[in-house]
């Protein structure tokens, strides 16, 4: 059966990096963490049709449930201690379901998009964007038009912003790129008159010995 959905992908940003670091165990708790926060985020009838990895696929029949779960598992991942940013794409059209398996266009596109988005970005579709315009209390910025691969035609992506309340984010640990809460962490190298956190002992020493993640 085909029918119209809003789809929403979201991605760990630098999990490779941190796996890297931290090894396969932290990996493994984090993304347990990740679907902690997944689940939490969910707003309306948004649901988890499928997880890979670190990266999950969400649908909902109303868009505006799709774009207030991806803000909010937005800034739940952006204030977690010891947890990574995350990156989204969001579009909206028609999927074919079967067996509990969507297929379609649709689907490639939210994937392309959420290529597209960098650290801790909502970037969406302008056709994702007509079905909530007026809905959400900041207004999406437009990003550029795209091309995106195997798509004929050109796209205008747009960002939505996360909401005002959202911040301040915590800082970021510049060789695993988790967060750093800096009432849970004393490891702090000060270097150049700029302030770097660190989520272990282990992240500091490799900072001080010039390690930085590809």
């Amino acid at each position: 059966m085909e029918r119209d959905v809003a789809i929403l992908m979201a991605d760990l940003t630098g999990y490779t990096a941190m796996t890297d670091v931290h090894g396969g165990a932290s990996a493994a708790k984090i993304v347990d963490k990740y679907m902690q926060l997944v689940d939490k985020a969910c707003f309306g009838n948004c649901k988890v049709i499928q997880r890979i990895g670190d990266q999950v696929v969400m649908i909902a029949d109303q868009a505006i449930d799709i774009a207030l779960t991806a803000q909010r598992l937005n800034c739940l991942a952006l204030k977690e201690h010891d947890f990574l940013a995350i990156h989204s794409g969001i579009h909206y059209g028609p999927v074919f379901e079967q067996n509990g398996n969507l297929f379609g266009t649709t689907i490639n596109v939210a994937s392309r998009i959420m290529n597209l988005a960098k650290r801790g970005q909502v970037v969406c579709s302008e056709v994702f964007l007509n079905e909530i315009q007026g809905l959400l209390p900041v207004e999406a910025k437009p990003i550029g038009t795209f091309k995106l691969k195997n798509v004929a035609a050109d796209i205008a992506l747009f960002e939505l912003p996360n909401p005002i309340e959202a911040t301040p984010f915590l800082p970021i640990d510049p060789v695993c790129l988790m967060h750093v809460d800096p009432a849970k962490s004393s490891f702090i190298l000060v270097k150049d008159d700029q302030s770097f956190h660190f989520c272990s002992k282990h992240c500091l020493d490799l900072f001080s010995a010039d390690f930085r993640p590809e």
